[in-house]
């Protein structure tokens, strides 16, 4: 799984690629927006609000982030390697 981070003013573009095993993903992500992340970090609580769009074999997030906030993304990518799913 590939994963890409940008910036965007107060949003955070989250793209992942050749995602695998989708549904996984797709729990984590969903865990971490209800305020349950599976790996060790506060970052989700400076999510304002998340959008997210599955494609295919890809996930795309749209992160809009509280103001004054900066998410680091080097943090969202660790929560969402595989070896993080397996806890």
């Amino acid at each position: 799984m590939e994963i890409k981070s940008e910036q965007l003013g107060t949003s955070l573009i989250v793209n992942l690629e050749n995602v695998t095993d989708k549904n996984a993903v797709l729990e984590t992500i969903q865990g971490c927006a209800d305020g349950n992340c599976a790996c060790s970090t506060d970052e989700y609580q400076k999510v304002e609000a998340m959008q997210i769009l599955p494609g295919p074999d890809s996930i795309q997030l749209n992160i809009q982030v509280k103001a004054g906030e900066v998410i680091d993304p080097s943090c969202i990518s660790e929560c969402l390697e595989p070896e993080s799913l397996l806890a």
